[in-house]
């Protein structure tokens, strides 16, 4: 059985494709086979799922939930027996979280710092049951507040949340994609926080609440880099195209979708972002279904989106129905890689299922300095029906490693294979702004490039990644500078820090430089040919220079240059019928009164 799972080849294909294997055997021959980028540890680390019913997969988290600094993990389930996992540095440990009992479908599973009191608060969605929102009152000890909390209890049709500051206020607000059909609601669920575990739904006052269907997730995201966040949509149907809620500086949303070309009628299962190429804006991958193939476009820097080209190396599409797209660099190189997930749209009825569609491969692509090549080891070959994976540093040896909620009984649990590269992680406090610094932007410098990672909580398809950002370095000896652009305006700036370290950073904690074009509008010219051009500033106010442009080669007919004025004045005419000043009067003259006779003077 070795050569036919090492070599992907079939007992039938023996004499031919074995030969050099008994080779080996006999006469030491060797053939060089790529490393895996992961070692599978699934089997040592047992982490039992019970993944074998619901409809279209359950989600997970690896948020560290009981503050200790460790990732954590938390299971979704299709009766709503959750499992919960503590991290100890090596692997994972059961633990007996004490919630009411709720066999229900449950979805996604996020855990926030909802009240700002320094611990965590756990928001579950749930298929065909009311979503569930518990408030943490130190040590784990759990209360439902779900009826009084201001969540709308009726039974829900809900799979992606997100939560995010949208109004700047500190307070995490919330937002709940509903995979509706017909006319059946509700649709999306936008609810703003108002302190100690209160919420009011704020869905329709705007046009987040037209009655959208077939949504499997929203995203906060900052694709315009103005300071506010937006939120991305995506719609599970050809027919209906996804959305882009733009927000304006005075806080209203507007769909934006069509001028920024990502009004994709696709099969959209999930919206996932990262800055791939280093040119520091955030771009984005879309999952999708079998037919269409999946969507990777790419940021202009100006939050106007054109697809993936590809220069060298393999596209990134995958032609199977995918789900969750994982963006981690497992191997440090300072480049994020990505990982799909590949499933089919049916309840899944494992084992049934897999004995149907016997081969449905994940899949893994290495990004090699901005281009992709599909990972060809075999490792992602093997038969599995996948729908949420989560990434973090579960052993803390500095490399990220990936967790995938695999149909079956047990979660596949990938370990990354440490090299010589070298990394930073970097853990938020807020204290101006929502306490776990949902919405920052992190910027990491070295040796001329820069890793750019937005803070999110609820990304991908049913997914909650690490609170540990996570930046490769390659063989870089050090860190120029990181700076923290948190949701407030407040800047927080280190520099020359040694790599292999991980950082927690308390927001203001190094004299803190308010940014005010970050929270709102910032007035100032934004020509970018203007001699007093501003970078910052986001609103045109009609203050553009141009006064350094001008000088004595560019002053045009009837006009001289100044220099004690700095400008070009009108040239004093001894011959005013000479109109072109060319020292005669003639049919040119002419011509030039003709063609503007009659014309208002300005």
């Amino acid at each position: 059985m070795l050569c036919a799972r090492k070599y992907r080849i079939s007992w039938s294909a023996f004499p031919a494709q074995c030969a050099c294997w008994f080779a080996m055997a006999v006469a030491n021959c060797t053939v060089s086979v790529a490393q895996e980028p992961f070692l599978d540890v699934s089997n040592e680390m047992d982490i039992w799922t019970e993944h074998i019913g619901g409809y279209l997969g359950e989600g997970l988290s690896m948020a560290d939930f009981n503050g200790d600094g460790l990732d954590d993990l938390s299971i979704a389930h299709h009766l709503g027996d959750l499992q919960f996992y503590v991290g100890d540095g090596e692997g994972f440990i059961p633990y007996e979280l004490e919630l009411t009992p709720y066999p229900h479908e449950a979805k996604c599973i996020l855990w926030a710092d909802i009240d700002n009191d320094g611990d965590q608060d756990l928001f579950i969605t749930y298929r065909l049951a009311a979503n569930k929102l518990y408030i943490n009152e130190g040590d784990l000890q759990m209360t439902d507040v779900s009826a009084q909390s201001g969540l709308d209890q009726s039974n829900r049709r809900s799979y992606g949340a997100c939560f995010g500051d949208y109004d700047n206020d500190g307070l995490l607000d919330l937002f709940i994609a509903n995979y509706v059909s017909g006319q059946d609601p509700p649709y999306n669920e936008l609810y703003r926080n108002l302190g100690d575990g209160y919420f009011e739904e704020v869905t329709f006052d705007g046009p987040m609440g037209e009655p959208l269907q077939q949504n499997f997730q929203g995203h906060w995201v900052d694709f315009n880099e103005d300071g506010l966040l937006d939120l991305h949509l995506i719609r599970d149907r050809i027919c209906f195209e996804n959305r882009y809620y733009k927000q304006a500086p005075n806080g209203e949303f507007f769909n934006d979708a069509h001028e920024m070309d990502l009004d994709y009628s696709i099969n959209a299962m999930c919206t996932s972002t990262t800055d791939f190429d280093h040119d520091n804006d955030q771009d984005l991958y879309m999952s999708a279904g079998l037919w269409e193939g999946n969507y990777f476009v790419v940021n202009d820097g100006e939050g106007h989106f054109s697809p993936y080209e590809v220069e060298s190396g393999d596209s990134v599409e995958v032609h199977l129905t995918s789900w969750a797209a994982t963006w981690l660099d497992f191997d440090n190189d300072g480049w994020e890689d990505l990982h799909v997930c590949t499933g089919f749209s049916t309840y899944t009825s494992w084992p049934a299922v897999l004995q149907q569609y016997s081969y449905v491969p994940d899949n893994f692509f290495r990004n090699e300095g901005g281009y992709f090549e599909e990972d060809t080891t075999g490792q992602f070959d093997a038969a599995v029906l996948s729908f949420a994976s989560v990434t973090g540093d579960f052993n803390q040896d500095g490399f990220p490693d990936l967790i995938n909620n695999q149909v079956g009984e047990y979660a596949q649990v990938l370990q990354a294979i440490p090299n010589n590269n070298r990394w930073l992680k970097i853990m938020l406090e807020g204290t101006v702004s929502n306490r776990d610094g949902i919405g920052a932007k992190i910027r990491v410098y070295r040796n001329g490039l820069i890793g750019y990672h937005m803070t999110h909580c609820g990304e991908n398809y049913l997914g909650q990644n690490s609170r540990w950002e996570h930046f490769g370095l390659g063989l870089a000896s050090g860190v120029d500078s990181v700076t923290v652009h948190w949701p407030s305006g407040i800047i927080d700036s280190f520099y020359n820090l040694e790599p292999n370290q991980s950082l927690f950073i308390v927001e203001g904690e190094t004299n803190p430089v308010i940014d005010p074009c970050s929270t709102g509008p910032c007035p100032g010219c934004t020509y970018p040919e203007a001699c007093n051009f501003d970078a910052s500033a986001n609103e045109e106010d009609g203050s553009c220079d141009f006064s350094c442009l001008l000088n004595e080669t560019t002053c045009g007919p009837g006009t001289i240059w100044d220099d004690s004025q700095q400008l070009c004045v009108a040239i004093e005419n001894s011959c005013p019928t000479d109109l072109n000043f060319d020292g005669v009067t003639d049919v040119t003259d002419l011509l030039l009164f003709l063609a503007s006779f009659a014309v208002a003077c300005q």
